[in-house]
């Protein structure tokens, strides 16, 4: 009995990473198969960058650090949130185009299909934050910090592509229409400017900096400026834990919320 346990458990293992490959393998391809598609995405975080670090930054610098430094962190993170802003519609599309009913119709296991459109757009994020990161290097972005600081940076992007992506998921599969996805991309705005990311919260009316200081963007982007500026900045808290506390929960939540959004 113990061993038909043990191997019908494999079999949902395997059934389950095969979904997700395959999945992940149709977004992953559908996107990077049209450069009208992705390169207007992946560059969003590109354009802010060149818009805050040589339109604003003049007016608006950080004391302790040269404001590229200060913005980069912010920028590498929003580009994550604005491009897994296009799961919600992608996701949204499927449903209308019969994509998700017919993958209900096999014999697969439901967290697959959720699991592959989390890693799938959460790569495509990645894959932003990356570009972002690569064009503040060009415009003078330098970190100060240990290669070990900077290697923990790469997994809080890598976590915080995951936990947006599965919250984008999980939005486009509760509207009822692509419409209405995509008007959820307008949510990534006051979440962006009420943050950290382009000024420090303590430069805001108070109520405005409470607000920023407790919603999940402003400790993911503390976080990657504590570990990538840690020589520069005069550290107090680390708000690692916040960060990934933040990121772990909505992931959690937002892939249960799709999954079981997918029957209904």
């Amino acid at each position: 009995m113990r061993i038909a346990v043990s191997h019908r458990d494999q079999e949902r293992t395997a059934g389950f990473v095969a979904v997700t490959l395959v999945i992940a393998a149709k977004i992953l391809r559908s996107f990077f198969r049209d450069p009208q598609v992705f390169l207007p995405t992946l560059l969003q975080g590109v354009l802010f960058l060149l818009l805050f670090r040589y339109v604003f930054g003049g007016a608006i610098g950080d004391r302790e650090l040269e404001y590229v430094d200060y913005l980069t962190p912010g920028i590498a993170v929003t580009a994550i949130l604005f491009v897994s802003t296009q799961a919600a519609l992608a996701v949204a599309q499927e449903k209308t185009q019969g994509f998700t009913d017919r993958m209900l119709s096999l014999p697969v296991r439901r967290i697959g299909i959720t699991a592959g459109r989390v890693v799938a757009h959460g790569l495509i994020g990645l894959v932003g934050a990356a570009t972002t990161v690569i064009a503040a290097f060009l415009m003078g972005f330098r970190p100060h910090a240990p290669v070990l600081n900077l290697i923990m940076a790469g997994c809080l992007l890598a976590l915080y592509s995951i936990a947006f992506a599965a919250v984008f998921v999980a939005l486009g599969s509760s509207v009822s229409n692509p419409q209405a996805a995509q008007s959820l991309a307008f949510i990534a705005i006051p979440l962006t400017l009420i943050s950290s990311a382009i000024v420090p919260s303590a430069t805001m009316p108070s109520w405005l900096a409470f607000v920023a200081d407790h919603q999940p963007l402003t400790p993911m982007i503390d976080a990657l400026r504590h570990l990538t500026q840690a020589d520069q900045l005069a550290l107090g808290a680390t708000p690692i834990p916040a960060a990934v506390a933040w990121a772990l929960s909505l992931t959690l939540g937002a892939v249960v919320l799709a999954t079981n959004r997918l029957v209904e």
